[in-house]
């Protein structure tokens, strides 16, 4: 093959990658997310290439949703579809588009590419000053050096924190929980609970785990309702199992008391429909945004989640339930499914740095067991990378669904009537154990457990344990650096 046949040939293999790059994240939505921190004109050296770039960087940055028909829209209202030469080379962008699956790994094509041109334009630059005795050659060293850190900088993500930076993070973080005695996380406004967890800690992926009729979806709803109502804490609810009406009659039982299954019925007389819009006047103004698309999607919901924490300043996101989700890859076995799906709601939680928690089927292993049934970490349905995923694995646990009549905590029996256990099977920052609860069937309802209320909160502004005195804290609080605020 002749010089300039290969020569062709490259650059046309070039411009080819560059089109399936575009038309990659033209297709898939949740495309841009992933690579969009570095993507940049300069990485194609097509100029309709950069045009439809910097088209697609300002959509993702005006939070428009990506597709040929927005990215088309654009381009016409800032006229600049006149130098793609027509509307054809917009939509032929996606035309030999089947799958974005390889889409990292072709961008990281593109990057080579763009470093590649890079080099042979700086060498050349360097290689003819070398040849000049004029120029300093620790000079053109230098220049050489800095050339390669810019351009490695300009397609490697770089971003660190340093350890001092975090240090006076936390203890900022600190001394505003401890001056306005708060909790670092999301409340429950379950004492035991929140003594355990301090609330649910930002970037934690908790998985809330059971058997059917175990009382999953209740819990989940409280987690729901209390930080909003109490404390106007943005949460978002995917309700995969259950319709978003069904889920407000929830609440609506909850707080008032009713039964559910009149709620849903719709079975109230006239003076229980004054009383309910009376009692749960209270959800009118709840920060509880429900989505109850079925069978949603890993991709989908993440990409709901970031518009609701940049929108409505969500602050936790519950799913009910895991197994109900798709992951969007084919050809999957159901546990590779799973676990790519357990993956992506870990990626979620630290990428959105809020607490994620999850609901989980467990398998009939449980029902099979002797004595108490007590779930156990390997009992998670259908993969161990929940187990793995998890930084809290809490099981859902009534004695009295499995006819026992008392049960043992702490060396002592209590009747199981109303008993409602969250067994804390995996908490990869805090202790293990039972947290005793109170489960009521009419409005499937969880509360704080009376026989089990700690006398004091977990909480204590004082720090006299640390033998430092009242003086010294309002002093240190008093240091410009360290205010909380």
């Amino acid at each position: 093959m002749e010089m300039e046949d290969f020569g062709e040939l490259m650059i046309q293999s070039q411009l080819r990658l560059e089109k399936v790059v575009i038309g990659e994240i033209v297709a898939d939505k949740e495309a841009v997310y992933k690579v969009g921190n570095l993507l940049k004109p300069d990485l194609f050296s097509d100029n309709k290439h950069k045009i439809v770039c910097n088209a697609l960087l300002n959509l993702f940055k005006e939070n428009i949703e990506i597709d040929l028909v927005s990215l088309a829209k654009y381009l016409m209202d800032k006229d600049e579809l006149k130098f793609l030469g027509s509307i054809s080379f917009i939509s032929d962008l996606t035309n030999d588009i089947y799958s974005t699956t390889n889409l990292e790994y072709h961008f990281r094509l593109l990057q080579e590419n763009y470093l590649r041109r890079q080099l042979i334009i700086n060498c050349s630059l360097i290689r003819s000053k070398s040849f000049s005795s004029e120029n300093d050659v620790f000079d053109l060293v230098e220049e050489h050096t800095k050339m390669y850190s810019n351009l490695l900088n300009s397609v490697l993500s770089t971003k660190y924190d340093s350890v001092g930076s975090i240090h006076d993070t936390l203890i900022k973080e600190h001394l505003l929980c401890t001056q306005e005695g708060i909790f670092s996380g999301v409340p429950t406004n379950l004492k035991l609970v929140d003594n355990l967890t301090n609330g649910w800690q930002n970037s934690d992926l908790i998985v809330l785990a059971g058997r059917p009729a175990m009382g999953k979806t209740s819990c989940a709803i409280i987690f729901a309702m209390n930080p909003a109502i109490y404390h106007n804490v943005p949460v978002a609810f995917f309700s995969l199992e259950m319709s978003s009406q069904q889920v407000v009659s929830r609440m609506q039982s909850i707080l008032t008391e009713i039964e559910v299954s009149r709620l849903v019925k719709k079975q109230l007389k006239g003076f229980e429909i004054v009383e309910l819009d009376k009692r749960a006047k209270v959800l009118e103004n709840a920060p509880i945004f429900i989505d109850d698309t079925p069978s949603i999607s890993i991709l989908d919901l993440k990409s709901k989640a970031r518009q609701l924490v940049k929108d409505k300043g969500v602050k936790i996101l519950i799913i009910d339930y895991l197994q109900l989700m798709k992951s969007g890859t084919k050809n999957q076995s159901r546990e590779q499914e799973i676990g790519e799906i357990s993956r992506g709601l870990k990626a979620i939680a630290k990428e959105l740095n809020i607490p994620v928690i999850a609901l989980s089927q467990l398998s009939r292993n449980v029902e099979g067991r002797g004595g108490e049934k007590k779930p156990q970490l390997s009992d998670l349905r259908e993969s161990g990378q929940i187990e793995q995923d998890a930084d809290m694995v809490i099981f859902c646990y009534r004695p009295e669904y499995y006819e026992m009549r008392e049960y043992d905590i702490n060396g002592r029996t209590y009747p199981t009537k109303g008993l409602f256990l969250l067994l804390v099977a995996k908490h990869r920052n805090g202790s293990l154990g039972d947290i005793p609860l109170e489960f009521i069937h009419q409005n499937t309802n969880v509360v704080n457990n009376p026989n089990f209320l700690p006398k004091e909160n977990a909480i204590t502004p004082t720090p006299n344990n640390y033998e430092i005195s009242n003086n010294e804290l309002e002093n240190f609080w008093r240091e410009e650096d360290y205010l909380p605020f």
